[in-house]
């Protein structure tokens, strides 16, 4: 199929013949309507192929840093606690239990979540449950701490302690526990991985 264009410069014009083929239509990058080349299909497979295996191991690492991130939260809470007491809260008490701690008040009989003190600074219950499936492996049980932030034998005994005081917690998928360790006299709480 031929066609005729005409074209006109300073008054005179001029013929010319394009020819022109139904089956090169260009689309409008200019390419030929023909698909991907088998190059271009197999640089996509590859890509989606280390975009998989990238993702795998991140899901599977979740658990591991999961472990590390609740037990940093754990030693910035204890720190908060000593703040807390320091600022006029008074002594305070921190039950660790298999999957959860709760700070309250050093008299408190019972210290769970819903007797926990609401801390000021965000209003919340100061209360926080473990999750994907980190435990507490060792240090279950009460500790108290007086008006300076230091860990002390009992919710009324100004006996400082002498020991130190370890967390340590695990994940599903982690191999060695991360340690917390609130260190005897000055209470500074510190993580071991």
């Amino acid at each position: 199929m031929n066609k005729t264009l005409t074209f006109a410069w300073s008054g005179t014009p001029m013929q010319h013949t394009i020819k022109y083929h139904k089956a090169m239509k260009h689309d409008f990058l200019g390419n030929l309507g023909r698909g991907f080349t088998l190059i271009e299909l197999v640089i996509m497979i590859v890509l989606i192929g280390i975009l998989s295996a990238v993702g795998v191991l991140n899901f599977n690492a979740t658990g591991q840093h999961s472990v590390t991130v609740q037990a940093d939260q754990l030693r910035r809470d204890l720190s908060h606690l000593q703040l807390l007491t320091i600022s006029g809260q008074g002594r305070l008490l921190l039950t660790v239990t298999a999957n959860s701690y709760s700070i309250c008040a050093a008299t408190t009989v019972t210290c769970n979540a819903a007797s926990a003190i609401i801390d000021k600074s965000d209003g919340e219950s100061f209360s926080t449950t473990l999750t994907d499936g980190v435990t507490f492996i060792s240090g279950s049980g009460n500790y108290y701490f007086d008006s300076l932030g230091r860990p002390v034998t009992n919710s009324t005994s100004s006996t400082l302690l002498t020991t130190t005081s370890s967390f340590q917690l695990n994940g599903v998928s982690r191999n060695n526990p991360v340690t917390v360790t609130v260190l005897p006299i000055t209470g500074f709480a510190q993580t071991s991985y």
